[in-house]
């Protein structure tokens, strides 16, 4: 089975670089994945933290549909506690109609950050958790130009074409009923969780309600993998990543991208060393074609075509090879 296969690109800043080299990394992936035959490219959104380059993938997003033709391009996810409905509604609406079927509104609830950033993006008031759905509801119905909480306010440039496809990413079941509900597309963060998510990807294909947003579901599945010519070399260029996602599960904020022999050197007899390979069991690692396979078993378990692919390394060539390796077997 051809899949769908998509870059999750967070951006990320190596030992020794900075922001402004791991974006203009990012965008020469972007022209990559194009030349390639990637289905779709993502960025993320961070902010106040060393590790990721990408602050607004909004702008990334634009940037990047620009200088390519084909690829859907679009944000995992734009953190929505952060900024109104009617701004994301306005500059999705903008990108929709400039580049349109291409662009594609993904949308999460995470913070984006540690407290003092959030706080500073919300004027330093608290956000209030309870209203993601709500403003969800919101956004769709200013795309959608739909009386809202503002009965006469209409989000420009009006009569889209093509409404924009949206992905709600979440990796439990409560993201998962909210995206049926509300008809839109679901990405699931697979590589974040310890167990399958098959009941959360099930539910959601199940109750998708084909009456609101969206006429079909759309599931998509997130994963981070790991490359190289042998798996014991896939698994230690994974060390930085891993390590990474060590940090942001502790809910500090993760350092750059380690070399690995340095992350062997903190994680070896340390408290958090057991926790470390757990996590580094959940990247899929090996070589190019047992890794595509591994791919393809992901999606049919979880019956969709649509893969998303993370990949954080030290050294960006290895990133690329990555990428380049997995989509070469993608025929």
């Amino acid at each position: 089975m051809k899949l769908k296969l998509g870059i999750l690109d967070q951006s990320p800043i190596a030992m020794g670089s900075n922001a402004i080299s791991a974006l203009k990394n990012s965008i020469n992936l972007a022209l990559m994945a194009e030349e390639t035959g990637f289905h779709s490219l993502m960025f993320s959104e961070h902010h106040g933290v060393k590790a990721y380059g990408s602050s607004s993938p909004e702008l990334l997003a634009a940037i990047v549909l620009s200088k390519t033709q084909q690829i859907k391009v679009g944000t995992a996810g734009i953190m929505m506690r952060n900024y109104s409905a009617y701004k994301i509604a306005e500059w999705t609406k903008l990108l929709s109609s400039v580049y349109p079927e291409r662009f594609i509104l993904g949308l999460g609830k995470a913070p984006g950050g540690l407290k003092d950033a959030i706080m500073a993006l919300n004027n330093h008031k608290p956000v209030i958790l309870s209203s993601m759905e709500a403003k969800l509801e919101e956004i769709i119905q200013f795309l959608k130009e739909e009386k809202g909480v503002y009965e006469n306010l209409i989000a420009q440039p009006s009569h889209l074409s093509h409404l924009p496809e949206i992905m709600w990413l979440g990796s439990g079941s409560t993201s998962a009923r909210e995206a049926a509900k509300h008809g839109v597309g679901y990405s699931y963060a697979a590589f974040m969780n310890n167990d399958t998510g098959i009941e959360n990807t099930e539910a959601y294909l199940k109750g998708f309600d084909d009456a609101q947003y969206m006429t079909n579901p759309s599931l998509q599945i997130a994963v981070a993998v790991s490359v190289a010519d042998n798996p014991e070399e896939a698994r230690y260029n994974a060390y930085g990543m891993a390590y990474q996602f060590l940090q942001s599960r502790q809910l500090v904020n993760p350092d750059v991208v380690l070399p690995s022999e340095m992350v062997e050197q903190k994680i070896k007899g340390a408290s958090q060393e057991k926790e470390f390979f757990t996590i580094l069991d959940r990247i899929i690692v090996g070589t190019p074609e047992s890794v595509y396979t591994h791919l393809q078993h992901i999606a049919e378990r979880y019956n969709t075509d649509n893969v998303l692919v993370l990949c954080n390394m030290y050294h960006e060539e290895n990133r690329v090879d990555t990428y380049q390796n997995i989509i070469k077997n993608n025929k």
